[in-house]
């Protein structure tokens, strides 16, 4: 009788260790790191802006060349055409490219990531499948770049893999829910 109670009361302390853990487990992955929803639509536009001024750029550059907005920054590597490689100094530069960069980076990432207005466990699996399919995408025509092109137009390529994964997940992403909301509202 004594080592029946023993196991009961061991089982019972297992039961709610087990349960506790579970619990935390839920607990934690139900964390959700995704922006709220009312910044979907502001970061769209400048996204879309962002990226049709990159493009823009960088098909013509020469359109731009008025544009500068020059200033003293602080730079951890320079290595300009003519003259001595800079580490760790300040250089006087040009830092319109590098804003807008860093706008569709910026923008990209909070589109992306913002909640939907519906946010289920379709959604969450939409939004996964989409970041698996956009990895693949964008590496497997980066490694028919590494293969295939050569040179200095190749720093474009690299330049392009930064802002063509964030694309294809954003595009995948909006067609499939678009998909699924479209066989939603038709049953």
């Amino acid at each position: 009788m004594f080592c029946f109670t023993k196991c009961k009361v061991c089982l019972s302390y297992w039961k709610f260790c087990f349960t506790f853990v579970s619990t935390l487990k839920s607990i934690i992955m139900k964390t959700n790191y995704l922006f709220p929803n009312k910044f979907k639509w502001i970061s769209g536009i400048i996204f879309a802006l962002s990226v049709t001024i990159l493009l823009i750029w960088l098909i013509e550059p020469d359109i731009f060349k008025d544009i500068e907005i020059k200033t003293k920054v602080f730079a951890i590597a320079e290595t300009p055409f003519m003259g001595d490689n800079v580490f760790f100094g300040i250089i006087d530069t040009n830092i319109l490219d590098e804003l807008l960069m860093a706008t569709v980076i910026i923008s990209g990432l909070v589109f992306a990531f913002s909640k939907e207005k519906i946010e289920d466990e379709m959604t969450s699996k939409i939004r996964l499948e989409s970041l698996v399919w956009a990895t693949y995408a964008n590496y497997l025509i980066f490694l028919f770049c590494v293969i295939f092109i050569y040179g200095m137009i190749f720093l474009n390529i690299i330049m392009f893999a930064f802002f063509t994964h964030l694309l294809f997940f954003i595009l995948r992403f909006n067609w499939e829910i678009y998909k699924f909301n479209r066989i939603s509202n038709e049953e």
